[in-house]
């Protein structure tokens, strides 16, 4: 009988793109994989998936203040709580792998220990650091101090924790969480490289830049919208924004369209299927991996990075020290939170065919060096450590 995992996260799937690849990675290797998330639009609260059995509780995430945050993590940890209580029960987990954020999202795990499972805290970003980026004013010691007590207990109490990055794993470290206990698994995208598109994009004749990820204040898309006029003086292209995120976000991009009077070139669409982004980045003509600086995004290194490398593609990126660690020479950077900056970046790519192809080929070299069949080796060896050291059955 095969093994049953359970991932918990505070996200959508199949969306979310790295759940999603650890569970099809895992359903592929036979395990009986089931997904606890939360439920967005008309999604049916249970579904069969490529093999893996979606359970949806009936809450969005939300962005907002600091009492919408409480509430929200209160209310996800409860209902998740009841939930995982009779999943548990019914489907006798070996091993939690709960995603966060939060952290605290894995002591709803916990109990599952008492009937002899174990659990993995897969942390995607780093708490103390993301309220210090939502709120830069006010509390700055005493809830700081707090998250970063929670983060070092969630880590302690978790079997194994596992980041997207060396520049997490090393802060971790530093926090406290012995090194050996920390796994790296990339962002790297499950699909093959398939060398680099035709430029400009014969389609429409023109260079086309498309953007496809989630939509939110972090990526600075406004900054990209006004870098973008400003190089379309120089250069014309076709500009595409695509991808999920709150509604009244994605409605201020679309009002800004028009008060820069770019709306004959530029667009914000809608999110697409997960199939369909390999597609979309083969026709970009580069990348743009924008973001704000703050103490989040100082560590980031977001799915589209591996994504646009996977595609062969030139990037232009904020220049933020985890980004600037993993790309080196491999992306041109700009400033963040200077439009000028970004403009002439993404100029000088749309001028020089050259340099473009340059750094092409360094994408692929990075690709390559993170190549998601070694992650799932990773994988695959921590699940199978992990379910080694549980303690066998009692004999009957």
């Amino acid at each position: 009988m095969p093994k049953a995992v359970c991932h918990l996260v505070y996200n959508r799937f199949p969306q979310d793109p790295r759940v999603r690849r650890e569970a099809l990675a895992l359903a592929r290797q036979g395990y009986d994989v089931h997904v606890l998330c939360v439920r967005g639009g008309d999604e049916p609260d249970e579904e069969l998936w490529n093999n893996i059995q979606i359970h949806r509780i009936p809450l969005r995430a939300i962005r907002g203040g600091r009492c919408r945050y409480i509430y929200q993590y209160a209310v996800l940890c409860l209902m998740f709580a009841v939930r995982l209580f009779t999943l548990a029960f019914r489907y006798q987990f070996a091993i939690l792998h709960v995603h966060s954020l939060p952290d605290i999202l894995v002591f709803v795990a916990l109990p599952t220990r008492f009937l002899g499972a174990k659990v993995v805290l897969d942390l995607h970003e780093s708490m103390p650091e993301l309220y210090l980026a939502r709120f830069p004013r006010g509390h700055r010691r005493i809830v700081p101090a707090f998250l970063l007590a929670a983060q070092r207990l969630s880590c302690a109490v978790a079997d194994r924790a596992i980041t997207v990055n060396e520049y997490l794993r090393s802060l971790l470290a530093r926090r406290g969480t012995p090194a050996e206990r920390i796994t790296v698994l990339a962002n790297a995208p499950d699909w093959a490289a398939n060398g680099r598109a035709p430029y400009p994009n014969a389609l429409s004749g023109l260079p086309e830049i498309i953007v496809v990820g989630g939509l939110n204040p972090e990526r600075d898309h406004p900054l990209v919208l006004r870098a973008a006029k400003v190089a379309h003086e120089e250069v014309p292209f076709r500009l595409r924004i695509i991808g999920y995120g709150d509604l009244a976000y994605s409605e201020s991009l679309r009002r800004l369209i028009g008060v820069l009077g770019i709306a004959d070139w530029a667009s914000i669409e809608s999110e697409v299927p997960p199939e369909a982004v390999q597609a979309l980045l083969r026709r970009t003509s580069f990348g743009i991996v924008s973001y704000k600086r703050n103490p989040l995004t100082e560590m980031a290194t977001p799915n589209k990075v591996y994504e646009y490398a996977a595609s062969g593609k030139a990037m232009v990126v904020a220049d933020l020290p985890a980004l600037r660690q993993l790309l080196g020479d491999a992306a041109l950077f700009y400033e963040p939170g200077d439009a000028d900056s970004l403009a002439s970046q993404m100029i000088r790519l749309l001028q020089d065919p050259v340099e473009r192809d340059r750094l092409a080929a360094r994408a692929s070299e990075i690709h390559h060096a993170h190549l998601w069949t070694t992650i799932e080796e990773r994988l695959i060896t921590l699940y199978s450590d992990l379910l080694a050291s549980r303690p066998a059955p009692p004999s009957s």
